[in-house]
């Protein structure tokens, strides 16, 4: 059963122009209407303490995310799949999945997974409460294939890197959440090796502009996107 808040995300994402998707200001807006996570708060800018605990509560920056979702509406008319390992209360997810449905047609898949138990706002998406390290959790996603995999679940190197080998060869674009983040310095390292290890393979885009009113450093996109497309 759909909530209001799925509802209004819909409904915004409606009333903006197809052409203004790939705008960043577009999403900082969008961003900032949706909410923002309110957790570990020393690592939250003053920037979105206004939205803090509200809406989606998107644990993500803005400065990040809204070119990062204005760089993915330019790739949207080929993502027809999505998964996400580690889905939180399931903002970035819905961000998604809602943009990739407004802008392509032939968007029809989307599977969020998480530890936690599935979030009301996530009730009206196929969600698999599920450790993405599990032998359960390969054996189904050793069948599956996704256009684009989201990264954000356990944030240890070796969790990191067999979250990304399991879908590494059925997707297309792979995002690695966190790859500057001082907390999880192995995702960090991880994304580096895999830009050495991947570089004839696929082109790469970061997300990790930081704000002055944050002491440290965190969060941080990283895209792998893959030359030749699997269909």
């Amino acid at each position: 059963m759909e909530t209001s808040v799925n509802q209004q995300v819909r409904e915004r994402l409606r009333a903006v122009g197809l052409s203004e998707f790939g705008s960043v200001d577009t999403w900082l807006e969008l961003l900032h209407e949706f909410g923002f996570n309110d957790e570990q708060r020393h690592e939250l800018p003053q920037e979105v303490w206004t939205a803090r605990g509200m809406g989606l509560r998107i644990w993500q920056y803005p400065n990040q995310f809204a070119p990062y979702m204005a760089w993915l509406c330019s790739q949207a008319s080929s993502i027809g799949s999505y998964l996400e390992i580690g889905t939180r209360h399931g903002g970035t997810f819905i961000t998604h999945v809602e943009t990739l449905r407004r802008l392509n047609p032939g968007f029809d898949r989307a599977v969020a997974v998480d530890l936690m138990e599935q979030p009301a706002v996530l009730a009206p998406y196929e969600y698999r409460q599920q450790d993405s390290q599990s032998a359960g959790f390969l054996d189904w996603v050793g069948g599956q294939t996704f256009d684009l995999v989201f990264i954000d679940g356990d944030h240890s190197y070796a969790a990191v890197r067999r979250d990304a080998e399991s879908t590494f060869a059925r997707c297309n674009i792979q995002v690695l959440h966190d790859i500057t983040s001082d907390i999880c310095p192995g995702v960090g390292t991880y994304w580096r090796e895999y830009k050495q290890q991947n570089g004839v393979t696929h082109d790469f885009q970061e997300f990790t502009d930081q704000y002055e009113s944050v002491n440290g450093s965190f969060l941080g996109i990283g895209v792998a996107r893959r030359r030749d497309w699997i269909e």
